[in-house]
């Protein structure tokens, strides 16, 4: 079935801001732990909190809080109570969507590594000296990511990331840009990258909503070495508020992943990459991914997502079993509307006497 036709990468380079280098005169530490947020709440508290408790003074680290212009809450009053003069505060004057907010993050930044924290997310203990030390171990690396928890508004774990079958705390991932071309490695909050990459390849395309995130490292990840750091070192947090709840619902991600997939083969394309097998597998794999997405919205009765995921998943690989899955998915869907809009008392009337 027919597929939405990706922009062309003259396309999409429009949409990708340059990133300038860091003034030569400024004072340069080793880390730029940059937070954007937006109506994130009490959620900053605990991403600040997080940050400061690892005690890594103005020498070694930059921490700034930018602000993408929150409509529900203020976080300037948090960052003055917990930052004490620590932590800067920047406020954008209109929000223009996450990738815009990231880039300011970056062009702020001043570190030679860089660390986009989302103001809701968190960071394990000892993240910045374990992963030091990873990006000091190889002398070309570009990006640094980790395992991680998945947590609820509570704190409380609900997933753990899979681990790698080694002993090794941190080692190089060979093959790295062939799978992140496909399906996204890193999980936000766990990547670091070098400024001088983003300085290389760009800051974040404006154009994704939703996989701003998979393209950047992606893209990071041709200008060096991607290492791994093999421990739990954040916790990405998942609430109904966040817009990657709504970009779920809607389909955004998988429709995104379709214009975004091909574009990555291109691109491995002209650097000389044998992409053959990958141009034969990525349409299967990703109708895996929308299946998966479809079965997660069900279990949270989105029925409406669920449809959404089992369309795309039949366009994308339009075999028999994914159509009797997309009719099972709108059947479905149909009974829940009845079962939510039928008239009182439907159902439920006694027998007469």
């Amino acid at each position: 079935m027919l597929l939405p036709k990706p922009p062309s990468l003259e396309e999409i380079q429009a949409h990708i801001p340059n990133i300038g280098p860091v003034h030569e005169a400024t004072d340069r530490p080793f880390w730029s732990v940059m937070i954007p947020t937006y109506n994130s709440g009490e959620y900053l508290r605990r991403t600040l909190e997080s940050v400061l408790c690892q005690a890594l003074g103005p020498d070694e680290m930059q921490i700034e809080v930018v602000d993408g212009c929150s409509t529900r809450d203020d976080p300037e009053p948090v960052v003055e109570e917990l930052g004490k003069g620590r932590v800067t505060f920047f406020r954008l004057p209109s929000n223009r969507g996450p990738a815009h907010t990231f880039n300011k993050c970056i062009e702020r930044s001043r570190g030679h590594w860089v660390h986009i924290l989302h103001g809701d997310d968190t960071v394990n203990e000892d993240f910045y000296k374990s992963y030091r030390r990873a990006c000091e171990s190889v002398h070309d690396a570009a990006i640094v990511h980790s395992r991680h928890y998945e947590i609820d508004d509570q704190d409380r774990i609900t997933r753990t990331s899979r681990t790698a079958n080694t002993a090794r705390q941190s080692f190089v991932v060979t093959d790295f840009s062939n799978e992140q071309a496909l399906v996204n490695q890193c999980c936000f909050p766990t990547v670091v990258v070098k400024r001088d990459v983003y300085e290389r390849v760009g800051g974040f395309c404006e154009f994704f909503q939703h996989y701003n995130d998979m393209d950047m490292w992606f893209r990071a990840s041709l200008a060096g070495s991607a290492i791994f750091v093999n421990r739990v070192a954040a916790n990405y947090r998942l609430h109904p508020g966040q817009d990657s709840a709504r970009c779920h619902r809607d389909a955004i991600n998988i429709r995104e992943l379709a214009l975004l997939t091909p574009l990555n083969l291109e691109r491995l394309a002209q650097l000389k990459y044998d992409v053959s097998t990958l141009r034969t597998i990525w349409r299967k794999k990703l109708a895996r991914w929308a299946s998966y997405y479809a079965y997660q919205l069900d279990d949270a009765g989105e029925f409406r997502g669920r449809v959404r995921h089992a369309l795309w998943s039949f366009r994308l690989d339009p075999t028999p079993h994914r159509g009797i899955f997309v009719a099972k998915s709108v059947a479905k869907q149909y009974i829940q509307r009845f079962l939510e809009y039928r008239p009182r008392g439907v159902g439920n009337c006694e027998p007469h006497r």
